[in-house]
């Protein structure tokens, strides 16, 4: 028997305090409910157990990102459903506007509730907003770059690839011009004209066995018709200023500008330049000096010219008369329809060629300044080229004519990004559009011209079918959201159930082991206790 090293107690204290431990495990487990309190109690599940924490939450955040999307796009849905009410009241007053029933009053109290209109499409376009970020203003869509100022207003569809698109502008587009001037110098808004001299009677005077005659100034009437406008001369007319009044009110309905100028001097390219919306004649134009009935100088404004107010090759000046000496007054030549070689009746359409990155399968379609490129797969790009883009200045100010070759560069910038999965570049993209009228190129519509009411209902008719497709794309993404939010939610459901197998506790089970080890902590404590005694049954021997 031992009396220094008791090792009965040694053993039975070691047993009680590993039954200690465990138990004390035991009922942290049991109090917690989790499983792996610390990471030793299973390493590798803390581990796994952590990156799933991880990826539960971002994947609970991303639920509630595609939840906000959805509202973004419900409010761009919602506006855009008002603009579309808009474009079709605007539609129409222009359906309205085109029946000649109307007055011209009545045509202008149209065109003041479709100005309002177009001002209140505006006001949507840049107001429409969810947190502050403007949606409707093509801040939130595709953005693409042109390395010249001689192009704007481009879009894109999503169907177009990310890079750089070469295109050449080899012709401008132009407007449709014609200019007249009397061939011989008129002194009055009056003809010549022999008529019978008549006695105190009233009666013919025969001479000679004939009804005597003499020449007389006879005023002109007649009417001018430009583009089927109707100007009417009754001969009361006694200035310049009154004749060239009428034609410049008449030559406005028909959506022509008209100047006066001396006729002859040609209009230089650098006049083009400066002066676009006129092809130049407004460097040479004498206004307030219009003189057909005064003496003929060069600086005279004795010709007239007429140019359309738009570029394109549908814009045409048709001019008629239907007096003789009514044409003659103005230098026109018949009173048929009439055509000069000099000078052009129709306008033209920008011409463009792709130079690169377009398949052999793209089409171009101009009308006016505005190009369509088309290619397949539902790719589509439009934009505006500027009527004098292939106009050039050197360093000594002369103005030259040559191609213009154009790089486009489409990028993925502006786009709205949802992020609506846990890991990085895990989104998506959405575009709102721009529905400023100037993006709809609606912005000019005026149903008081003569061709103004079809005009409008062709531009109307391709700004709804703009915003049909993107009310149809936004519609998409907007169910596209929908579902990813039940996608988030189930998988968020399912991996919440995984880290419930990984980290909670079965409580039955360490209910069960909790027992065991209260037992076993109560019986080491017993036994130690007793062998605790063992050292004192060496006093009996030493009795």
């Amino acid at each position: 028997m031992k009396i220094n090293y008791n090792m009965s107690a040694y053993v039975a204290n070691a047993h009680l305090l590993r039954n200690e431990d465990a138990l004390t495990a035991s009922l942290e487990k049991l109090s917690s409910g989790y499983r792996i309190n610390h990471a030793s109690d299973d390493p590798a599940g803390k581990g796994l157990s952590a990156k799933m924490r991880t990826q539960i939450r971002g994947l609970e955040q991303a639920n509630r990102n595609a939840a906000d999307g959805e509202s973004v796009i419900e409010t761009a849905e919602g506006a855009l459903q008002e603009v579309t009410s808009m474009l079709q009241r605007m539609r129409e007053l222009s359906v309205q506007a085109g029946n000649d029933t109307y007055s011209l009053e009545d045509k202008e109290a149209m065109q003041e509730e479709i100005k309002a209109l177009i001002k209140e499409v505006d006001r949507v376009s840049t107001d429409t907003e969810f947190n502050k970020k403007t949606l409707l203003d093509g801040s939130l869509n595709s953005r693409v770059y042109a390395d010249t100022r001689n192009v704007s207003l481009i879009s894109v569809t999503d169907d177009v690839p990310i890079g750089d698109y070469k295109v050449k502008v080899t012709e401008d587009a132009t407007r449709a011009v014609y200019t007249v001037k009397p061939a011989t110098e008129q002194t009055s808004f009056t003809y010549k004209d022999e008529v019978p001299v008549l006695d105190e009677n009233g009666d013919p005077v025969i001479e000679n066995g004939a009804v005597k005659t003499e020449e007389v100034d006879v005023p002109i009437t007649g009417t001018m018709t430009i583009n089927n406008v109707a100007i009417a001369f009754d001969g009361t007319e006694k200035s310049a200023e009154e004749i060239f009044e009428k034609i410049r009110k008449g030559a406005e309905q028909a959506e022509v500008n008209v100047y006066a100028y001396d006729g002859t001097t040609a209009v230089t390219d650098a006049n083009k330049m400066a002066y676009p919306e006129s092809a130049g004649y407004e460097a040479l134009a004498k206004t307030y000096e219009y003189a057909p009935t005064s003496t003929s100088t060069s600086d005279d404004g004795n010709g007239l010219v007429f140019v359309s107010k738009n570029t394109g090759s549908s814009e045409k000046i048709s001019i008629k008369c239907s007096d003789e000496h009514l044409a003659a007054f103005f230098g026109l030549t018949t009173t048929d329809e009439l055509s000069d070689t000099s000078t052009s009746t129709a306008g033209t359409d920008v011409k463009i060629e792709l130079v690169n990155n377009f398949s052999k399968q793209a089409t171009v379609a101009t009308e006016g300044e505005k190009v369509t490129i088309t290619d397949v797969e539902g790719f589509k790009m439009m934009f505006d080229v500027d009527e004098i883009s292939t106009y050039t200045t050197d360093t000594d100010g002369n103005v030259s004519n040559a191609d213009l070759e154009v790089t486009l560069n489409v990028t993925n910038i502006g786009n709205m990004a949802l992020q609506i999965g846990a890991n990085q570049y895990q989104t998506i993209s959405v575009n709102l559009p721009d529905v400023s009228t100037k993006a709809l190129r609606i912005d000019d519509i005026d149903v008081t011209t003569k061709p103004g009411p079809a005009k409008a209902l062709k531009k109307l008719d391709d700004a709804i079918a703009q915003i049909t497709s993107a009310r149809s794309g936004i519609g998409a993404a907007e169910n596209r959201l929908s579902s990813t939010e039940n996608s988030l939610g189930q998988t968020d459901e399912n991996m919440n159930a995984a880290l419930s197998r990984i980290e909670d506790v079965d409580m039955a089970q360490e209910m069960s082991t909790y027992t065991q080890m209260n037992v076993l902590v109560q019986a080491a404590t017993s036994v130690l206790a007793q062998a605790n005694d063992l050292p004192e049954q060496t006093l009996q021997l030493l009795q």
